[in-house]
C-alpha cells in the first residue's frame, strides 16, 4: 500500500463515503489504484478532484502535509 493510498483511505473512512459515491461526486473513474496495489497510483488530477470531496487538501493527499 502506498502512502498516498493510505491517506486517501484514511480520509475516505472518515467521510463514510464509498468508492462509488466518490466516483459519482468527483467524476474520478474507478481504477485499480483504489485496491491499494503499490504498482498503481492516482494521478495529480484525481487527487485534486478527490481532496474537496474528502474534506482535505491536495497537499495532504499527495505529501501528507
Amino acid at each position: 500500500m502506498t502512502a498516498v493510498y493510505a491517506r486517501i483511505l484514511q480520509k475516505k473512512k472518515e467521510s463514510g463515503k464509498t468508492w462509488d459515491q466518490l466516483h459519482a461526486e468527483t467524476g474520478v473513474p474507478l481504477a485499480s489504484w483504489m485496491t491499494g496495489l503499490p504498482t498503481t497510483s492516482p494521478s495529480d488530477e484525481d487527487l485534486r478532484k478527490l481532496a474537496p470531496a474528502l474534506n482535505t487538501t491536495y497537499e495532504f493527499l499527495k505529501y501528507g502535509k
